[in-house]
C-alpha cells in the first residue's frame, strides 16, 4: 500500500509558495511549523484526503468512508475525530505490515492537528505534548529544535485561546501568529487564568505564612474558595409562584418553587479529574478490546479542571457493549449516571416540558443534578438513532441541539429560567448513524466501538460476574469469578462478538452453580 507516496504528499501548491514541494505538509513539517495549504486547515484537509483516495483505492472500508466524508467538504471536529479514530484502529491492526501501520498512525496524528487548528482545546494540548516529547528526545539540529519548541509554544497558545473561547479558525500564516503577535505562550496562558479576588474579610498579618494558613482560622471560612470549585446551576426560583426561599433545604411544599429551592442559588460541587492512568487501567482491565478507544476518550480530560467529557457517540453493532462501556466510563470518572433509553421516544420530554401541562417536569439532566446535588453528572442516551422523528409533541433529536450548543445557558421550559448544564457529560450509543440529523452528529465526537474476540473472554466474564456481585450485594467469597472449566464451557458457545450474548451465557453458568449448590 505504501510503495507509491500518496498524492496528498506531492507538490500541489502554487509556484509562488516557497514551500510548494512540501504541500500539503507532512506531519513532520507540521511539527516544525510549516503552514497548511493556502494557510487554511480546511482546504488542506480536503486536498490531503482527496489525494489519498485517488492514489490508494484499496483502503480499508472504514478509513475510505471517513476520508470520503472529508474530501466531500464535510470537514468538522466530529468528522475529523471519526477519521482519527478509524486511522488509529488501522494503525493497531497486526494483520498489516509495519509500514502500513505507521502510515495510518501518521494520518491519525494529522487529523489531531486539523482538530487543534479548528479550535479543539484537547487536541491542541496533545499536539503540544507530542512536539515537546520529540524535542526532548534529542538528536536535533539547532534549527529543528528551535522549530519544535516554537510549535510547542504555539499549540499551548492555541489551547489557551480555545479554553477561553477566543479562538476562531482563520487563514493566516502560522509564522505571523508565532512571531508577529509579540506575545509568548506563557503570556497568553497567563491571560486565560482566572484571577482570584480576595474577599475583604481575609485576615492579613505576620502570623499568616506563605501558604495562606492561619492557626487562628478554625474553619478557614475566611479563605477564598478555589476558582472553578463549583457551579451555580440554578440561579434562583423566586420568580415562580410560592414562598420557598432559594437554598431552603426543606420547604415542606409541593410547588415547583419548593421542589427546586434546595439547589437554587447554591454552588454545587464539581468532581475533579481523577487519576487518568488509574482510570485507564481499570477500564482496559474490563474492556481489553477497547483499549485504544478508552485512551482516546480519556485523553480529552487532559488539562481540564473538572471531570466532564465533550458529547461522545459510541457506534457499534448490537450487543457490542456500548452502553456498559459508557456507564463504566462515568463510574471511572466518579460521575453518577442516568441511562435514558431513546428507543421509541416520540416527544421532547427529555429536554423538559412546560408547567402548563399537568405532567410538566424539568429536563432529565437537571433532574439528575438535583437528585445527586452535584453539578457534574453523566447522561447516557442509549440507542439514540432509534428516537422518533415525529414533530407532534416535539422531537428529541432536534431538542438536544440547544442543550448541547448552549449548555451553560440552557433555558429550562419547566423552571422558565436559564440553567447551567455545562458540567453534564453526554454519552450516546447507536448501532449506526444512518438517518441521524447531520447537525446533531456534528455536535458529537463519534467513536467506533470495536467488537470483542475470544481472547477477551476472561476479562469480560470477570466484569460481568463483578456486576452480578454488585446487583446481589455480595462479594467474591460468595460469588467467585469463573474458573477454567466454566470459561471453557462458555468458549464452546461464544467465539466473540455480542457481549449481550456472553452475559446470558455467564448468567446461565451462575444459575447452574446455584442449582448444583442446592442439591448438595
Amino acid at each position: 500500500m505504501t510503495k507509491p507516496p500518496p498524492r496528498g504528499a506531492r507538490p500541489r501548491a502554487p509556484a509562488s509558495d516557497p514551500f510548494a514541494p512540501n504541500h500539503p505538509p507532512s506531519v513532520d513539517w507540521l511539527d516544525q511549523g510549516l503552514d497548511f495549504l493556502d494557510c487554511d486547515p480546511l482546504a488542506d484537509t480536503i486536498h490531503w484526503s482527496t489525494g489519498i483516495l485517488l492514489d490508494l483505492p484499496d483502503l480499508p472500508p472504514p478509513v475510505r468512508a471517513a476520508l470520503e466524508k472529508l474530501s466531500s467538504c464535510r470537514v468538522s471536529l466530529s468528522s475529523l475525530s471519526h477519521a482519527e479514530s478509524v486511522c488509529d484502529d488501522a494503525s493497531e491492526d497486526l494483520k498489516l505490515g509495519q509500514n502500513d501501520r505507521d502510515t495510518y498512525a501518521d494520518w491519525s496524528t494529522r487529523c489531531v492537528y486539523y482538530q487543534a487548528f479548528l479550535g479543539d482545546h484537547v487536541c491542541a494540548l496533545r499536539c503540544a505534548v507530542r512536539v515537546w516529547q520529540i524535542a526532548m528526545a534529542g538528536g536535533h539540529t539547532d534549527l529543528r529544535l528551535g522549530n519544535l519548541l516554537r510549535t510547542h509554544a504555539e499549540m499551548m497558545s492555541i489551547a489557551a485561546y480555545c479554553d477561553g473561547e477566543q479562538w476562531a479558525p482563520r487563514r493566516e500564516p502560522r509564522s505571523a501568529r508565532r512571531q508577529g503577535d509579540g506575545l509568548t505562550a506563557l503570556q497568553i496562558i497567563a491571560r486565560s487564568v482566572v484571577k482570584v479576588e480576595w474577599p475583604n474579610n481575609v485576615k492579613r498579618g505576620p502570623v499568616r505564612d506563605d501558604t495562606g494558613f492561619d492557626p487562628r482560622d478554625q474553619d478557614e471560612d475566611d479563605l477564598p474558595e478555589a476558582a472553578g470549585a463549583g457551579l451555580l446551576v440554578v440561579r434562583s426560583v423566586e420568580h415562580l409562584p410560592g414562598s420557598a426561599k432559594d437554598g431552603a433545604r426543606s420547604s415542606g411544599g409541593t410547588t415547583p418553587r419548593a421542589e427546586w429551592a434546595p439547589i437554587a442559588g447554591v454552588t454545587l460541587p464539581r468532581r475533579p479529574v481523577p487519576d487518568l492512568a488509574a482510570a485507564r487501567r481499570d477500564l482496559v482491565d474490563q474492556y481489553p478490546h477497547a483499549a485504544s478507544l478508552i485512551e482516546r476518550i480519556l485523553n480529552q480530560l487532559v488539562g481540564r479542571s473538572f471531570a466532564r467529557l465533550p458529547p461522545i457517540l459510541l457506534v457499534g453493532p448490537p450487543g457490542s457493549g456500548k452502553t456498559r462501556l459508557a456507564t463504566s466510563l462515568a463510574t471511572a470518572l466518579g460521575l453518577p449516571s442516568t441511562v435514558y433509553s431513546c428507543s421509541g421516544v416520540a416527544d421532547a420530554s427529555f429536554i423538559g416540558t412546560s408547567r402548563q401541562w399537568s405532567s410538566g417536569r424539568a429536563s432529565v439532566p437537571l433532574q439528575t443534578i438535583r437528585q445527586e446535588s452535584l453539578a457534574t453528572v453523566a447522561v447516557v442516551l442509549d440507542e439514540i438513532e432509534k428516537a422518533g422523528t415525529s414533530m407532534t409533541n416535539g422531537n428529541l433529536l432536534d431538542g438536544l441541539l440547544p442543550m448541547l450548543d448552549h449548555a451553560e445557558d440552557y433555558r429550562d421550559p419547566y423552571l422558565e429560567c436559564a440553567t447551567d448544564l455545562s458540567g453534564i457529560t453526554f454519552l450516546a450509543t447507536a448501532n449506526g448513524t444512518r438517518g441521524m440529523p447531520r447537525p446533531l452528529l456534528d455536535r458529537f465526537r463519534v467513536f467506533q466501538m470495536p467488537e470483542p474476540t475470544l481472547a477477551d473472554l476472561p476479562a469480560l466474564a470477570r466484569g460481568i460476574v463483578g456486576d452480578a456481585r454488585r446487583e446481589r450485594g455480595t462479594d467474591a467469597s460468595w460469588l467467585p469469578d469463573l474458573d477454567g472449566d466454566e470459561l471453557g464451557l462458555i468458549a464452546e458457545h461464544w467465539s466473540g462478538g455480542s457481549v449481550r450474548r456472553l452475559q446470558r451465557l455467564v448468567d446461565t453458568v451462575l444459575a447452574g452453580r446455584e442449582t448444583l449448590a442446592a442439591r448438595h
